[in-house]
């Protein structure tokens, strides 16, 4: 019941604000050129925010990756699918599709439903690290979803 009245207050709060309503690219390779880089804007959600996690991880030793199953919004309403963002401090930082998205942890999960789908991946700097040297892309790495996406 508690999230029921949570994730009713957060789309009464956030009405209008999609945030799950794409789904995610197809995995990329990962560069070594781009491992380099500092870039944070645009691409896909595994992209977009392993490039933050990469660039701030060191900066900020409590900054977490993670990649979990949410609910879709607006035409993806009712499909559930493989999304990525980073934790810093209660907060959620995504910066897929080209946003720079900052919220409270509990209205994020509200709107994505995370909390019910229960299906996550945290990953620290050197768990990242090592998927990303393992893998040779962004991801996902570990996530399985119930719907493949």
């Amino acid at each position: 019941m508690r999230n029921t009245r949570a994730a009713t207050l957060a789309r009464r709060y956030l009405e209008g604000l999609s945030i799950f309503d794409e789904l995610p690219k197809k995995r990329v390779p990962v560069s070594p050129m781009e491992m380099s880089k500092l870039a944070a804007s645009g691409g896909d959600c595994y992209k977009a925010n392993g490039k933050y996690f990469l660039d701030n991880m060191y900066d900020e030793p409590d900054l977490v990756l993670v990649h979990g199953e949410v609910m879709g919004q607006g035409e993806l309403s009712g499909i559930s699918y493989g999304h990525c963002w980073c934790e810093l401090n209660g907060e959620v930082l995504d910066f897929s599709n080209g946003r720079e998205i900052t919220l409270d942890k509990r209205i994020y999960y509200a709107l994505g439903q995370i909390d019910r789908l229960n299906n996550l991946h945290i990953y620290t700097a050197e768990e990242f690290s090592e998927r990303i040297s393992e893998y040779g892309h962004w991801g996902p790495w570990d996530l399985k979803t119930k719907t493949g996406l």
